[in-house]
């Protein structure tokens, strides 16, 4: 299993504890990362090398996008549940479509 299916399967089995917000238009800088550079979850992957912070975008049927934030600790295996952030959107700015280009998730760590 690859790191984006892994997360995947962790982000399922906590679907009901996750934050989610809805966004007319995904801003990168706005939404995605100044959300990881808040200080107390900055503070999480400068000390512990195991956790990397992730955006994974999901297109869904009716046009638009999920993208999850979250950290990620690659010795578990898992997501840190209160560190998950899944943003519901109709739009991509182009800062953002430039940075997933043809990916599905990008690592900012």
């Amino acid at each position: 299993m690859n790191l984006i299916d892994s997360i995947k399967q962790a982000l399922k089995e906590v679907w009901d504890f996750i934050k989610r917000i809805f966004v007319k238009i995904l801003n990168f800088i706005r939404n995605i990362r100044s959300w990881f550079q808040e200080p107390e979850r900055l503070k999480k992957i400068e000390e512990n090398n195991s956790i990397i912070a992730v955006a994974i975008k999901e297109n869904l049927e009716n046009g638009n996008f999920n993208v999850i934030n979250c950290l990620y600790d690659q010795d578990s295996d898992s997501i840190i549940e209160n560190e998950t952030l899944i943003i519901e959107t109709e739009e991509l700015d182009a800062n953002t479509k430039q940075q997933f280009n043809d990916k599905d998730m990008i690592k900012l760590t």
